[in-house]
C-alpha cells in the first residue's frame, strides 16, 4: 500500500465507546473508516462487503464470537489483516488467536499512550505494503 493512501478498516466490537475512541485515533492515524459493526456476525459480513485493508476485530462478542469471525474472514479472503481486540490476557489465549490466523492483538487493557503507540505502528506499517 502507498504511504499517500488512506488505510481502509473497519471495525467490529459489541461496545460502542471502544469503536468511537478507536475511530478517532484511526482517523488521526491518517485512515478512512470503511464501516463499523456491533457483532461478528455483521463483521463478517462488512468484511466481505467492503474487503478493507485491516480488520479491528473484538474476540468476545455477541451473535458470532470473535474467533469464529476471523475463521469466516480469513475463509473469505486468507490474507485479510485483522488485528484483534482484547481484553483478556492470557498469553495462551493470544498465541492460539496468532495461531489461527489474526495478523496482531491489542490489549484494551493496554495504557493508552501504549495502545495508541502500537496502534500507530501497525498502521506505519501497514502503509508501507506495495
Amino acid at each position: 500500500m502507498n504511504g499517500d493512501i488512506k488505510p481502509r478498516v473497519i471495525l467490529v466490537d459489541d461496545d460502542e465507546s471502544i469503536r468511537i475512541w478507536l475511530k478517532g485515533l484511526l482517523v488521526a492515524l491518517g485512515c478512512e473508516i470503511a464501516g463499523e459493526a456491533a457483532n461478528g456476525r455483521d463483521g463478517v459480513e462488512l468484511f466481505k462487503k467492503e474487503r478493507p485493508d485491516l480488520v479491528f476485530l473484538d474476540v468476545q462478542m455477541p451473535e458470532l464470537s470473535g474467533d469464529l469471525a476471523l475463521e469466516y474472514i480469513l475463509a473469505a479472503d486468507p490474507d485479510a489483516r485483522v488485528i484483534l481486540l482484547t481484553s483478556v490476557d492470557s498469553s495462551r489465549f493470544i498465541y492460539e488467536r496468532m495461531e489461527a490466523g489474526a495478523h496482531y492483538y491489542l490489549s484494551k487493557h493496554a495504557p493508552p499512550d501504549e495502545f495508541k503507540a502500537a496502534l500507530e505502528e501497525q498502521i506505519n506499517n501497514l502503509k508501507q505494503i506495495p
